[in-house]
């Protein structure tokens, strides 16, 4: 994969070979996986569509960075206690889940497992917490046993809880999947916070940006990428400054159409702008 290199998350809304023309009539060859479903992970039919899309990988010459989790009935209106690992009541079917989705990208050879893990406690003194801490240890040994490692998605909580739970945990096979407008939308640290605490875990970038929530609201608002409150080409900086060179996966989370396809083209105008910047200092 190339340094910085530029990509959008896939679905699985439509058949991958849709997916990736889609791709490469933005000009790129770089993806993240976002929730493969039951007809790709299980039985036979799971096993014929992860060859159709093995294929259609090496057909379009697509790099895969990263698969991002997903489970079955999240409740994203209860984000709090209905999402990711956190919640107990749920906890063991998703870690099986999570555990095969694992073993699932190990044959694409992909390394990087991303997810939402849930609204995770600020307390540490908490059942829920220590439950959680002890639950994910086996789990991130099995991705260290697949030569994996575990992209915590950014947003839900705060950078101290976070890096409490990394520390907890335990592992070197953990790092993060840096959503800086999710910090924004769930109404916590300002993503410089997590850059200066945990900027050198960062192994995976969502290229979004967003609002804090107005007045009144509990969630804050997506935005184009550089027209939110994040200040993302100084986070870009930042993480250049410090050695990243991973990723750039543009996230827009609106319908598909006109729209969105503006959007992720002056997304791409705009990374590039700023890689070509970043490479140009460097060079000093």
């Amino acid at each position: 994969m190339e340094e910085l290199d530029i990509g959008v998350m896939v679905r699985f809304g439509v058949s991958p070979e849709e997916s990736f023309r889609r791709l490469k009539r933005f000009g790129l060859q770089c993806c993240q996986l976002a929730a493969p479903p039951d007809n790709y992970l299980y039985g036979n039919e799971g096993k014929e569509n992860t060859r159709r899309l093995q294929d259609a990988i090496k057909k379009y010459g697509i790099e895969v960075s990263s698969l991002f989790l997903s489970f079955p009935n999240q409740d994203w209106n209860n984000w709090r206690n209905g999402i990711g690992l956190v919640p107990q009541h749920t906890r063991a079917f998703r870690m099986a889940r999570a555990c095969r989705s694992a073993d699932w990208a190990k044959e694409l050879g992909i390394v990087q497992i991303a997810s939402h893990v849930g609204c995770i406690p600020e307390n540490p003194d908490t059942e829920t917490f220590r439950s959680f801490v002890n639950d994910m240890r086996p789990f991130v040994r099995l991705l260290d046993a697949n030569d994996q490692i575990l992209a915590y998605e950014t947003g839900q909580e705060s950078v101290a809880a976070l890096k409490r739970t990394i520390t907890e945990i335990g592992g070197e096979n953990q790092g993060i999947n840096f959503d800086p407008a999710n910090l924004l939308i769930y109404n916590h640290d300002d993503p410089a916070v997590l850059v200066k605490e945990l900027g050198d875990r960062v192994i995976h970038i969502h290229c979004k940006d967003a609002v804090r929530p107005a007045p009144g609201e509990e969630l804050g608002r997506e935005t184009r990428l550089g027209e939110g409150a994040t200040n993302f080409p100084e986070l870009f900086r930042s993480l250049y400054r410090l050695g990243y060179r991973g990723p750039l996966t543009i996230e827009r989370e609106i319908q598909e159409g006109g729209e969105l396809d503006h959007d992720i083209a002056a997304a791409i105008d705009l990374l590039n702008v700023l890689k070509q910047e970043c490479k140009g200092e460097s060079k000093k």
